[in-house]
């Protein structure tokens, strides 16, 4: 077989090229004979963008590892993060057996009758956030309402009781930095993971009904969840559970701003509005990709990956895939199986939190486009993340509320 010499790309998801520009390097490299081209940032990696075989990647585990075998025990990945973090996430960097025994000891926090409070419950704390902007001219739509919600709701989920805002917010200035980064808040980041520990020590002399004491509680293999892998599964879910929620809901209010009939459709068709959400979150990933380590030679059309290599499954990018859907820029409501979008990733690897992130969405918007319908977005000074390294989010979402009810 002839192989495409490997197509050198001027690509880096966490450059500020990137955070500008993602739209028009997803027509880029979709204008490619085929979307899988090589980056040299973040010591070299492919990036793929074609639907179909991001799919399949993310559903072969032993093909494409997302373990971050750190201390080399295993096979060597180099987890889900470009570059290389030099801790690993325990879940989310890592492959069967050891992912499926720890992603079992949450999934029942997930289920449908567990996250049955949480649509009542997201709607108490969208009260008190409207509550503390209605004599106000001017607010953020983001620090004083979205993220509040999605924040306290992940720890309520998680079991943690402490100040809530602390914690929130240095989640939110992980989400666009890079560990090697001058700015990057490691000291913060460990007085957390330290509260984490605490936390699981106090769960296993008297547990609650959280996923802190199911983790103080689980067992892997046969074998007791370690204060490691408990607090690396807890700082996953929290520095993963809400901003990229936030970021959806954002994006999908400005996208609704000036759109008053559609509106008026999506409260009164739910149905309409469940694939309204799935069609944001197709349009407007917030996680945009994830990484994985080449486990074995291959070849993806037409180009030789090579054992070791890294790969960035390209979610905003499959999600643009004109192959899968067609006229993929165009936001369509009623677009036919947008569900199958790869916004919360895919295979075993598909997040957790899906179906409480679609609460929280459906209940956060309906509440806004009710409570507060005549809400303006200033679009001219909302400022996004300087970097979408972690999440494609926002800093600043400043807003006049107008007539609250």
């Amino acid at each position: 077989m002839t192989f495409v010499e490997r197509p050198l790309w001027n690509f880096d998801h966490h450059g500020s090229r990137y955070a500008q520009n993602w739209e028009d390097l997803v027509r880029e490299l979709h204008a490619m004979d085929f979307p899988l081209a090589w980056s040299e940032a973040n010591g070299g990696y492919w990036i793929l963008g074609a639907w179909a075989e991001a799919k399949k990647a993310l559903e072969d585990w032993e093909a494409f590892s997302a373990d971050n075998d750190v201390k080399h025990e295993r096979r060597g990945g180099k987890g889900s993060r470009i570059p290389q973090h030099s801790y690993p996430l325990m879940l989310s960097e890592s492959d069967p057996p050891f992912h499926t025994a720890r992603r079992r000891i949450e999934m029942p926090f997930f289920t449908p009758k567990a996250l049955r409070e949480y649509g009542p419950m997201i709607d108490r704390f969208m009260d008190e956030a409207l509550k503390g902007i209605r004599a106000k001219e001017e607010a953020d739509m983001l620090r004083d309402v979205i993220l509040p919600i999605t924040a306290r709701a992940t720890f309520h989920l998680v079991g943690y009781r402490e100040s809530w805002s602390e914690v929130a917010y240095s989640v939110h200035l992980v989400s666009h930095t890079k560990e090697t980064d001058p700015g990057y808040p490691i000291e913060m980041i460990q007085r957390i993971q330290a509260g984490f520990r605490t936390m699981v020590a106090e769960r296993r002399a008297e547990p609650k009904d959280d996923i802190a004491s199911a983790l103080a509680q689980g067992e892997v293999l046969g074998q007791p969840l370690s204060f490691e892998e408990a607090e690396s599964m807890m700082t996953a879910l929290v520095f993963g559970g809400f901003d990229t929620t936030t970021a959806s809901v954002i994006n999908a209010l400005i996208w609704l701003q000036d759109r008053p009939e559609i509106r008026r459709q999506l409260l009164d068709d739910p149905k309409l509005l469940d694939n309204a959400i799935e069609e944001w979150l197709r349009v407007w990933p917030p996680a945009q990709g994830i990484g994985r380590t080449v486990m074995r030679d291959m070849e993806i059309g037409g180009r030789q990956l090579r054992a070791g290599e890294r790969i960035f499954i390209w979610f905003a990018g499959a999600n643009r895939d004109p192959a899968k859907f067609p006229d993929p820029e165009t936001v369509q409501l009623d677009r036919p199986k947008a569900s199958d979008h790869l916004a919360f990733s895919g295979g075993g690897h598909r997040c957790l939190g899906a179906p409480l992130a679609k609460i929280e969405l459906r209940t956060m918007i309906r509440a806004v486009l009710t409570r507060m319908p005549d809400y303006r977005i200033d679009l001219d000074r909302v400022t996004r993340f300087p970097t979408y390294g972690a999440v494609a989010g926002y800093l600043e979402v400043p807003m006049r509320p107008g007539a609250i009810s």
